[in-house]
């Protein structure tokens, strides 16, 4: 069943509580930092690189100024 726009675009996901972990020293994680994350019905992790790829989105779209080349090349390593 899909849901509505209102369903997805009102069910917003918020930072638990500010807890994180860092998971930079684990070899079978696919991220180094992981985020707890919870919305109306769900609680669940969002990692680092995820958020960053959202910060390329809007970037793209302009809802952000644009970073300098140097700063994402930081990021990557």
């Amino acid at each position: 069943m899909e849901k509505s726009s209102d369903e997805i675009y009102f069910n917003r996901a918020l930072p638990d509580g500010g807890k994180f972990q860092d998971v930079s020293d684990c070899e079978d994680c696919l991220e180094e930092l992981v985020f707890a994350m919870k919305d109306k019905q769900h609680e669940f992790s969002i990692g680092l690189r995820t958020i960053l790829y959202c910060l390329t989105i809007a970037e793209k779209e302009g809802y952000v100024p644009k970073l300098p080349a140097d700063w994402w090349e930081l990021v990557r390593h």
